[in-house]
């Protein structure tokens, strides 16, 4: 007959004020996997993960996974600090002052 299937859903809550949100399309680098909440830099290549070294770039942070080699991402807004999704070696104290000149402010 029927199966009942269960599933969990944790809700993240990323959005931490009313400051304006704008959200930009963009292509990934090539051989780049963009995560969901990453902060993000843009180059020539196209947009990628950020790292402690590219913050000179720093673009915005995605709003959803990858795909099809494009990616939405978020150019504005406030933010929860603890919904990011960081990588390796970058901290919310480093990118705090560098998204502040972008319009992205981290609480």
């Amino acid at each position: 007959m029927y199966e009942v299937k269960t599933e969990e859903n944790t809700p993240v809550n990323l959005f931490a004020g009313e400051f304006p949100v704008v959200t930009q399309t963009g292509k990934v680098k090539t051989s780049s996997t963009v995560r969901k909440h990453t902060p993000v830099i843009c180059t020539a290549e196209g947009i990628s993960e950020a790292t402690t070294g590219g913050l000179t770039d720093l673009y915005g942070i995605a709003a959803d996974d990858s795909t099809d080699g494009g990616v939405v991402c978020y150019l504005t807004g406030e933010f929860f600090a603890s919904a990011l999704t960081l990588p390796e070696s970058v901290t919310v104290e480093v990118l705090k002052p560098a998204f502040r000149k972008l319009g992205i402010f981290l609480k």
